[in-house]
């Protein structure tokens, strides 16, 4: 985990490197929201600015990804692949 953010008790927005489980396809197909229950919001690629995801965004690996959820499944998310 890059950074964290909490904005109640139990909400958190985090920046994280992507971990494998949601490289490779369109985030609308990756099912990150119903595996992990977070959002992708923003994504940044390696020598680019950061942008909003949309369910088209493919992350790569080495990316930089915002994800915003409650709090222990944002961390979940961050502790794969680690």
């Amino acid at each position: 985990m890059l950074d964290f953010i909490t904005f109640d008790s139990d909400y958190a927005l985090i920046k994280t490197l992507a971990p494998k489980a949601v490289g490779g396809v369109p985030l609308g197909e990756s099912r990150v929201r119903s595996a992990y229950g977070v959002t992708v919001v923003g994504i940044k690629r390696p020598g680019a600015d950061f942008t909003h995801a949309t369910a088209e965004t493919v992350v790569h690996p080495g990316d930089a990804i915002i994800v915003t959820g409650r709090t222990r499944a944002v961390e979940t998310l961050a502790d794969l692949d680690r």
